[in-house]
Order: structure tokens, then sequence, then C-alpha cells
């Protein structure tokens, strides 16, 4: 996606600890997005009973997560199930459907939607896999995007990519 800063968060705390900074700035909830390891122990929960389950525990999706727009889950071929939050959801278009992503893991890499050079695309398919969690900020302002990057650098974020500059870090 065009005009999107991205960092992966290998905490659940440290990816807390972003969001929060990035609400507490009044960064519009509308243009954050997150995708995080599904870990709920069981199918039979809605998101609502998570997001209470989560808040209870201190989780990400409870304490800060339930803020963004658009939560779905959904599963990425070759990676795993996800939660995911946000302009992100969309960037994935139709093939989210039923909170299934189907098809994206053919050649062109199951983050391909993101629109993200290559070799990006793999190291974010790779921390995800490994159970990191992605955050990006989407904003036509580019004062905008660099606020969200020093958020980043100042929670010690990977820094991966803003989509109008070259790969970061």
């Amino acid at each position: 996606m065009h005009n999107t800063v991205y960092c992966l968060a290998s905490t659940e705390p440290q990816a807390n600890s972003i969001l929060t900074e990035l609400r507490n700035l009044s960064f519009p909830s509308s243009d954050i997005s997150v995708i995080l390891p599904d870990r709920s122990d069981t199918k039979n929960i809605s998101m609502k009973e998570d997001a209470i389950r989560g808040a209870e525990t201190g989780g990400v999706f409870g304490g800060v997560l339930g803020w963004l727009v658009g939560i779905s889950s959904l599963a990425i071929p070759g990676i795993g199930a996800f939660i995911a939050a946000g302009p992100l959801v969309s960037a994935f278009g139709g093939a989210v459907a039923g909170g299934v992503v189907g098809g994206l893991a053919g050649g062109s890499g199951a983050v391909h939607p993101l629109g993200l050079p290559h070799d990006v695309s793999r190291r974010i398919e790779e921390r995800l896999r490994a159970g990191d969690i992605l955050i990006s900020v989407h904003s036509d302002d580019p004062m905008i995007r660099r606020r969200a990057m020093s958020v980043f650098q100042a929670e010690h974020a990977e820094i991966v990519h803003d989509a109008d500059d070259q790969a970061a870090a």
C-alpha cells in the first residue's frame, strides 16, 4: 500500500506500547493496521468475547486492538491464522472472504497484496510465521508517516518499510 509505513513488533507488550503511543498521539484508528497471530484457545469464541478476555489479561487484542477498525480473522496459507484490523484488511481485497485468505501463498508470496517489494514481503512473512506482529500506519500526509516512524523507532520495533521510501533497516 502506498503512503504506508510498516514495522514488526517481536512481542505483544512491544506492540501494545506502539499502539498505545499511536493512540495517545491522536493517530486515527482508521489509519492503523495490525496483523497478529491468532492464539485463541477456542474457535467458538466471538471476537467481542476474545477482546474482553484479552483486556482482562492485558493482551494486545483487548488492550488496544479493539480500538481499531475492521477486525477480522484470516488464515494466510503457509503462515497460519491471524487477527487483522485496519486498512491492511482491505488491502487483501476480495481475498478476505469468510475469514480466509486463499491462494496468496503461490509464487508471489503470502503478503503480496500489500504491494511490498519481494525482499520486504519475504522478511515480513518469515517474521509473521515466527509470531511477530505487523503494525502499519497509512496516511497521505508525509509528516504523519514520519511521526509514526518515530514511534516505531522509540519503541525499538524493527522498521520494515516505508512504502514511499526505500526499505528501512
